[in-house]
C-alpha cells in the first residue's frame, strides 16, 4: 500500500510540472508571434501588409545612424569621415582645418566646382572622395560646402531628398529661359538685375578674399576704401582687366581669372568689381 501512495504522489507533482512548462511554452510563442506580427505577412494572402512583405527589399545600405546613402547631410558626413584630416585642431599637413579662414581663403577663390573636382577624383595626398566610395555627387558637395560655409565661405549645397540633379537643372533652365524672354528689351530691369547680381556673384566668389574681415593680404577688403583707393584711380576698365584676366600684384598676390569661378560670364565678373568697388568708396 505504501508503494502504490509514493507512485500517486510522484504522479501528481509532476502533473502541474509538466502542466507549466506547457504554458510557458505557448506564453513564449504567443509573444514571438505578436512581436514579429507587424513586419511580415503571410506572403499568400493579399493584404497591404503582404504585399510589402513581397516586395521588400533584401536589404538597404545605410550610414550606420540610419540615414540612407544619398541622404546624409554636410555635417552628417564632416563628423564621420573629412573629420580625420580636416578637424579644426587637426595636424594633416596641407589639410585645411575647419573654421580657419585662412587656410579655406585660397581654395575658396577657386570656386565650388575645382573644389568639387578635387575631392570627387582626389588631390596631392586627397584620396578621392575622402576614401569613402559610396558618397554621392551631392553628398560630397554638401560635405564641401558645410566645411567651407564653416571657414568663411558661402556655398550652396545640394538640398537633402531634393529632386535629382538632371530634373532640377532642367527646371531650372526652362524657368530661367521663360524669364529671359519675358524680358527682353526691359533695359532699366536689366540694370536692376546686374546689381543684384553683382552681390550675389560677391557672397558665393570674392567674400573669401574680398570680405570685410578676410585674412588674405594684399586683397583689398570691402569697405575698406583707403585699400580700394589707389585701385579705383586706375579705373573700371584696368580693373574689370584684371579681374577678368588675372593679376599679379606687386607683393606677389595673387588673383586668378574671374576669382578662379571659370563659369561667371565677363558681364558677371564685371558687376562684381562694379559692386565691391560702389561698396567702397567708388561710383562705376
Amino acid at each position: 500500500m505504501n508503494h502504490l501512495s509514493n507512485n500517486k504522489a510522484r504522479g501528481s507533482a509532476l502533473t502541474p510540472l509538466i502542466g507549466g512548462i506547457v504554458i510557458l511554452l505557448a506564453v513564449l510563442f504567443f509573444l514571438v508571434k505578436l512581436a514579429t506580427s507587424g513586419y511580415y505577412s503571410d506572403v499568400e494572402a493579399s493584404t497591404p501588409s503582404a504585399t510589402q512583405t513581397r516586395i521588400m527589399p533584401a536589404g538597404s545600405v545605410t550610414m550606420g545612424d540610419g540615414t540612407p546613402v544619398g541622404q546624409r547631410t554636410g555635417e552628417q558626413i564632416f563628423n564621420k569621415i573629412c573629420i580625420q584630416c580636416h578637424a579644426a585642431d587637426g595636424n594633416i599637413p596641407n589639410a585645411p582645418r575647419v573654421t580657419h579662414n585662412n587656410e579655406w581663403a585660397p581654395r575658396i577663390a577657386k570656386g565650388f566646382e575645382t573644389l568639387f573636382n578635387n575631392a570627387l577624383n582626389g588631390f596631392n595626398a586627397m584620396p578621392a572622395k575622402g576614401g569613402q566610395a559610396d558618397l554621392t555627387d551631392d553628398e560630397l558637395k554638401r560635405a564641401i560646402a558645410y566645411m567651407a560655409n564653416q571657414s568663411g565661405g558661402n556655398l550652396e549645397a545640394p538640398a537633402v531628398g531634393a529632386a535629382s540633379g538632371a530634373a532640377a537643372s532642367g527646371a531650372d533652365a526652362s524657368a530661367a529661359s521663360s524669364a529671359a524672354s519675358d524680358s527682353a528689351g526691359a533695359a532699366a530691369p536689366a540694370a536692376v538685375t546686374a546689381s543684384a547680381d553683382g552681390k550675389k556673384i560677391f557672397d558665393t566668389t570674392c567674400v573669401a578674399c574680398h570680405g570685410a574681415t578676410s585674412a588674405i593680404p594684399n586683397s583689398p577688403k570691402i569697405t575698406k576704401n583707403d585699400e580700394w583707393a589707389p585701385r579705383i584711380k586706375q579705373g573700371k576698365e584696368t580693373l574689370f582687366k584684371h579681374a577678368l584676366e588675372g593679376f599679379t600684384g606687386p607683393g606677389g598676390s595673387l588673383m586668378p581669372a574671374k576669382g578662379g569661378n571659370a563659369n561667371l560670364t565677363d558681364d558677371e565678373v564685371k558687376a562684381a568689381v562694379t559692386y565691391m568697388v560702389n561698396q567702397s568708396g567708388g561710383k562705376i
